[in-house]
């Protein structure tokens, strides 16, 4: 499963009214394009910022080639709409991500 990470740093002021536009626009298109089986998005509580909140929105793809067709075919259009209504605005760091096995990892009892 690959992982692709996008941090948002967005200033208080306009918080809502991005939030909103994310989850009513932009994470459905990203999602209609049908290269992410699902999505998680989560307001970062720590570190904390005065000025700013931040969130994570992590799309999952089944595959590499997955991640890189969405990359190719239709991240472009997808990031110069969100550029176009919040851009210079709004810090976005992307990262992706592949899963590791962890079947080998065994869950230890705990002394007492």
């Amino acid at each position: 499963m690959v992982i692709y990470q996008v941090l948002c740093t967005v200033p208080r002021a306009i918080e809502d009214e991005w939030r909103l536009w994310m989850l009513r626009e932009h994470i459905r298109d990203v999602m209609n394009t049908e290269m992410f089986e699902h999505v998680m998005v989560a307001r970062v509580l720590k570190p904390a910022d005065d000025a700013h909140v931040r969130y994570c929105i992590q799309y999952y793809a089944p595959t590499l080639e997955h991640y890189e067709q969405y990359r190719k075919d239709f991240a472009p259009v997808l990031q110069a709409a969100h550029n176009a209504k919040y851009g210079g605005t709004i810090s976005i760091e992307r990262t992706v991500m592949v899963t590791d096995d962890a079947e080998h990892v065994e869950r230890t009892e705990r002394q007492r």
